[in-house]
């Protein structure tokens, strides 16, 4: 399975109203590292065709680690579907906990935007 993975770090400006991590902020790294796995296995330029389903579970605080991990979990002739499970890590004692998943669609993409079929592994 192809997979990426990414690291980040809460900071205050990353936060909403409340003191925890923005969720908009977090959709885009979450994006962002659905995009490196799929782009990894397409060998190429691929776009979001769509979020299936988000699910926060643990609001993630200011100062934790959140390491993002991205696998392509099934694919069919120009798309596939990629799950993205987000940890915190509290630095202060190493305590990890999942705390949000998604399923992004991506598809392969020419450089005129227009659909093109995934390579052979």
């Amino acid at each position: 399975m192809t997979e990426a993975r990414s690291l980040e770090v809460v900071f205050p400006g990353d936060t909403n109203h409340l003191g925890t991590l923005f969720g908009g902020t977090l959709m885009a790294w979450m994006d962002r590292t659905a995009y490196f796995a799929a782009s990894r296995r397409a060998r190429g330029t691929v776009v979001t065709r769509k979020v299936d389903e988000l699910q926060f579970r643990v609001p993630i605080q200011v100062g934790d680690f959140v390491e993002l991990v991205a696998t392509v979990e099934t694919e069919g002739r120009t798309s596939m579907r990629v799950v993205v499970e987000v940890h915190r890590e509290d630095p202060a004692d190493g305590t990890r906990e999942l705390c949000t998943t998604g399923h992004f669609v991506m598809v392969c993409v020419n450089d005129d935007g227009t659909p093109r079929e995934i390579p052979p592994k």
